[in-house]
């Protein structure tokens, strides 16, 4: 028996998903239906998140075990050979019995894309959510600053009951404008559902001064969804990384 870690890169527009569906086209199903054909075993994938319908990634991280005799850069290149071209393997390694994709995690960083220009780009437009309006970039930051340290987040996560609790620490949070572009990035210990798309969301009102840095403080510390700003789409979304305690 032994472990494979997979680096993936995926374009999360046609999929519902990471996590495996029944009836659904996700990432995690068509990984484990390809890596079957290869071992002839029944796989199961572990994932280290679990992206929404419509989100990319430019590093997944999944494991599984097998009792294939398959080398790692040969099983990385067998499935490539059987994936879409919307999803591929950077890199296929043995790891330690003991790893675990999503227990193991130490930190996720995630990336927002927002376009400001006044008429969207069609090569950006899958990529980016179009804003075209006049922003406050300081009070964007100020407002980002405030979410740093450990708090709970269920202001900026979708309605509902979370067994592991709202509770999650930020290591950074900051905006960089490339003008006509906005890249958001946040990084921290665990995300909640539609946590980042919704943080954005209301960062941006604070931005077009619709709502006070002040005020998002406050709707911050009211573990109050309804408070929050709108979850915006999808498709700007992009699940960067995920760190290990050995890389």
């Amino acid at each position: 028996m032994k472990n494979l870690r997979l680096d993936l890169s995926y374009l999360g527009s046609g999929y519902c998903g990471f996590q495996k569906l029944p009836g659904k086209v996700t990432v995690q199903g068509t990984l484990e239906q390809e890596l079957s054909k290869i071992t002839g075993e029944k796989v199961k994938i572990v994932g280290a998140g679990r992206t929404d319908r419509g989100v990319h990634a430019f590093g997944q991280v999944c494991n599984f075990l097998t009792e294939s005799r398959i080398n790692p850069p040969a099983f990385q290149r067998a499935l490539n050979s059987l994936l879409p071209e919307s999803l591929r393997v950077l890199q296929c390694t043995e790891v330690p019995l003991a790893f675990h994709a999503r227990r193991d995690a130490l930190a996720k960083s995630y990336l927002y894309v927002v376009e400001t220009a006044a008429i969207s780009s069609p090569f950006l437009a899958p990529f980016t959510y179009h804003f075209p309006y006049p922003l406050q970039l300081a009070a964007m930051r100020e407002a980002l600053l405030s979410l740093l340290g450990e708090q709970d987040f269920r202001t900026f996560a979708k309605a509902g009951i979370y067994s592991g609790g709202t509770i999650r620490m930020l290591r950074r949070a900051d905006v960089i404008a490339r003008l006509p572009l906005l890249y958001f990035l946040l990084e921290g210990s665990g995300f909640l559902q539609h946590m980042v798309r919704t943080i954005v969301g209301t960062v941006l009102e604070v931005g077009r001064g619709k709502r006070t840095v002040e005020g998002f403080i406050q709707a911050l510390r009211a573990k109050d969804r309804t408070v929050a700003g709108p979850t915006i789409p999808p498709h700007g979304l992009f699940l960067v990384g995920v760190l290990y305690p050995n890389g």
